[in-house]
């Protein structure tokens, strides 16, 4: 099953990039419906090789289990890798740019679920070049997932609406 937002944000796409590899970001999504603590500390950057544990708690309190990130940065499909992940002195990346959560839920009501596939991928506006399209798409599967793809698509209407908000400051 496939939950989908896609939204135009105010800023350019290469802060956009910047913005989803920042861990400040991703903690700031649910908030303060859902908590995200990680079980050590953030990495500075989310890219390629992040691979980390968190936390979730329902207004910061209630504990509803717990998540598994692992970070990659898929190259453009006719260009080179990403920003930051191409060797130095290469060109920079064409758009659109994705990057891959091949985590999944380890405890709570979630990890019942036996597919969890999460891909972000910013993108030119094709009105200006200095807005970005945000698509954000999420693959889930397993018996219970019907039950579970209403509740879901909710929290992605409210990530896009939190993101398309953050996104006004992200230059």
């Amino acid at each position: 099953m496939r939950i989908r937002t896609e939204f135009e944000a105010d800023c350019p796409p290469e802060a956009a990039w910047r913005a989803l590899h920042d861990p400040s970001v991703a903690t700031q999504l649910y908030a303060p419906l859902l908590v995200m603590r990680p079980e050590t500390a953030f990495p500075e950057t989310l890219g390629t090789g992040t691979e980390m544990r968190t936390r979730l708690r329902a207004l910061g309190v209630l504990p509803v289990g717990s998540q598994l990130i692992r970070i990659t940065d898929l190259a453009a499909p006719t260009g080179p890798a990403p920003a930051g992940t191409a060797p130095a002195g290469t060109a920079p990346a064409a758009w659109p740019r994705t990057m891959r959560d091949h985590g999944r839920p380890l405890s709570g009501p979630l990890a019942v679920l036996t597919e969890w596939r999460h891909e972000m991928t910013v993108s030119r506006s094709r009105a200006s070049q200095h807005r970005a399209v945000w698509t954000d798409e999420l693959h889930i599967g397993g018996a219970l997932a019907p039950l579970f793809r209403p509740v879901l698509a909710l929290m992605w209407r409210w990530r896009g609406r939190k993101l398309k908000r953050l996104s006004r400051d992200w230059r």
